[in-house]
């Protein structure tokens, strides 16, 4: 039985979490899981892999020679899938990340279901150390995530899935806005295409005291606001996407990061 969907998976020294993750994908049968190493120190191999997940997954593995950034290696699993895979539907999940028992099944259903929908995301759960810390919930509705597309990302990268066929159009992740590459890539979808959000906790996210957020915060908000000024509109949005972003970058993080837990727990 063909699942129709591709998990793509980026890793970069971290073994123990894309072994955390992958123990987290269930589904009625096999799904085929991509996973692009990024020039690893330590990098997985099929055959390790293969002896305690060969089970529940069909596993396939590249590797860039050398470390090339999360964009190009998302690029090259993008690449491949189209090039080598059948696939409907492409799903993300990111080293450390967890998903629910049910996601997978969850948001197949959803998009075979709503066939003008072809970006699907979830709510999300961030922990550290197995302590939940907050949720993401963003609207549900695609008038309202356009809306709120300007203010902030709707989508959280590790718990979207979306449809094969729109890459004809949208193209790969851009590679000209470092560290929000996701943000850039969701708005092409906003922009041409009907988006969803399932009101529900599908997808837990790890927060990594060393991930991109943090270590390349300043040229990820520079990154952000460049987004919104190059997908412009005469949405009051728009202005105070700019305003709240802005703001963003003046703040520290550890401001931002106490005020999410506060506010959106």
């Amino acid at each position: 039985m063909n699942s129709d969907i591709v998990i793509l998976i980026p890793h970069f020294n971290n073994l123990a979490g894309l072994k955390k993750s992958l123990n987290s994908i269930h589904f009625s049968s096999k799904l085929d899981v991509l996973i692009v190493d990024d020039g690893s120190i330590v990098k997985p191999t099929l055959e390790e892999l293969q002896k305690d997940f060969s089970g529940m997954l069909h596993l396939h593995l590249l590797f860039n020679d050398q470390n090339q950034g999360i964009e190009k290696t998302l690029n090259k699993g993008l690449a491949y899938i189209q090039s080598n895979m059948s696939c409907k539907y492409i799903a993300r999940l990111d080293c450390g990340d967890i998903c629910d028992s049910n996601r997978f099944v969850k948001q197949k259903h959803f998009l075979d279901t709503n066939e003008e929908v072809y970006l699907l995301g979830s709510w999300v759960e961030f922990f550290y150390k197995d302590e939940a810390i907050y949720t993401y919930r963003a609207p549900a509705k695609h008038k309202d995530i356009v809306q709120n597309m300007y203010l902030k990302c709707s989508f959280i990268h590790p718990s979207v899935m979306f449809r094969t066929k729109a890459l004809r159009k949208i193209g790969v992740y851009p590679l000209n806005y470092k560290a929000a590459e996701d943000y850039a890539f969701f708005f092409k979808f906003v922009k041409n295409y009907k988006t969803h959000i399932l009101p529900e906790v599908l997808t837990f996210c790890e927060l990594n005291p060393g991930g991109i957020s943090r270590t390349k915060r300043t040229i990820q908000q520079k990154s952000k606001i460049k987004v919104i000024k190059d997908n412009s509109s005469l949405s009051p949005y728009f202005v105070i996407g700019l305003i709240r972003n802005y703001t963003l970058l003046l703040l520290p993080y550890h401001v931002v990061a106490k005020a999410k837990a506060l506010f959106l727990r």
